[in-house]
């Protein structure tokens, strides 16, 4: 749960736990002095509570506890029914096996290599499912796992370790997964770009401060309705093989939605067919790369494409960048080994089908 504050007229967002009707304990790396007097305003699922403390306990670097001392009657009732709910939740949650005594048991019918693979799956489902959660309802700072006053440095490695996580590129044998995979790894890329930037990162600030609850819900509009209707003509272009007409849709995709990577990428994998088109398509695969520069194959494709107009020097290092998100990508070690010869791609004609995200 993420909390807003306030102290000496310095507003954030910080990550609470241990939440009771008589305080909370708040992460955050500049936490106020012992004694000092915070505004509270944290969302739950029984309304917003608003509050008043005092810090207790003050850890710089952590975080700080702090006591409730002003909390009118409505919160404090929204509070206890808040905390009434998930106590009769967890009750109600079966026990979390006891790994280290069920072990054994559970290997009379598995082994223990599978029931660690189950296991390991599991998780990851669900972490996979809170993160949806978060990216359909939260906060960028959520989705990412950080706080307000996080350094630049720390959101990148946020990013870096969900990318590594969900990216669908590592998960291409889960089918089943691939549209939940580009939904999350959508939204986490525009929480990146923003939170990253630091004129976007003060502007969306300004808007969460702004806001009820610390909370930007995001919801289907009616222009992304018409993406869908456009992206959907695309799809059926590129079925049939007609990518001058793949082409016009994805442009209106790309006008509409400039900074969603997938049209991007669609639209110069289209482009590249074309030889006319292919200065443009090269600049779209740039654009693509900067906002998703994690994607493998967009990577590849674009390195196909340098390859193709006998421009192996600018095709290498797009294998070297693959190199460093996969190091055991076995295709762009040979691509970037000197003793082989970068020519054009066999096989890759103006009639193949660009391959959809």
């Amino acid at each position: 749960m993420f909390v807003g504050w306030e102290a000496a007229g310095y507003r954030t967002v910080s990550r609470a736990e241990t939440v009771g009707m008589g305080g909370l304990f708040l992460h955050t790396s500049n936490p106020p002095a012992e004694g000092s007097f915070i505004g509270l305003i944290f969302d739950l699922k029984t309304g917003e509570v608003r509050a008043r403390a005092i810090v207790r306990h003050s850890k710089p670097g952590k975080g700080m506890g702090v006591q409730f001392v002003q909390m009118g009657t409505t919160d404090r009732q929204r509070l206890n029914q808040f905390l009434s709910q998930y106590a009769a939740m967890q009750a109600a949650v079966p026990k979390a096996p006891d790994w280290t005594s069920s072990v054994a048991e559970v290997s009379t019918t598995m082994s223990e290599k599978a029931f660690r693979e189950t296991s390991e799956a599991l998780r990851w489902q669900q972490d996979l499912a809170e993160k949806l959660k978060l990216a359909r309802a939260g906060t960028y700072y959520q989705l990412l796992g950080v706080g307000s006053e996080s350094p630049n440095e720390q959101i990148k490695q946020s990013f870096y370790a969900i990318a590594r996580k969900f990216h669908p590129d590592h998960h291409m044998g889960k089918s089943k997964w691939m549209e939940p995979l580009k939904e999350l790894m959508g939204a986490v890329t525009v929480a990146y770009k923003t939170l990253s930037d630091p004129d976007k990162r003060v502007t969306y600030d300004a808007q969460l401060t702004n806001s009820d609850v610390y909370n930007l819900g995001r919801s289907k509009t009616a222009s992304q309705k018409n993406i869908e209707h456009c992206f959907l003509h695309a799809t059926q272009c590129l079925r049939a093989d007609n990518f001058v007409g793949s082409i016009m849709w994805l442009r209106k995709c790309v006008e509409m939605e400039p900074d969603d990577a997938k049209y991007r990428a669609l639209l110069a994998r289209s482009l590249g067919t074309i030889p006319q088109y292919r200065n443009e398509a090269i600049e779209q695969y740039k654009r693509t790369i900067e906002l998703d520069p994690l994607n493998l194959q967009v990577l590849f494709q674009f390195a196909e494409l340098y390859e193709e107009l006998q421009l192996p020097s600018k095709a290498r290092p797009l294998y070297s960048k693959v190199l460093e998100i996969d190091p055991l990508n076995a295709k762009a070690r040979q691509r970037t080994n000197p003793s082989v010869v970068c020519g054009p791609r066999q096989g890759r004609s103006g009639s193949k089908r660009p391959s959809e995200k």
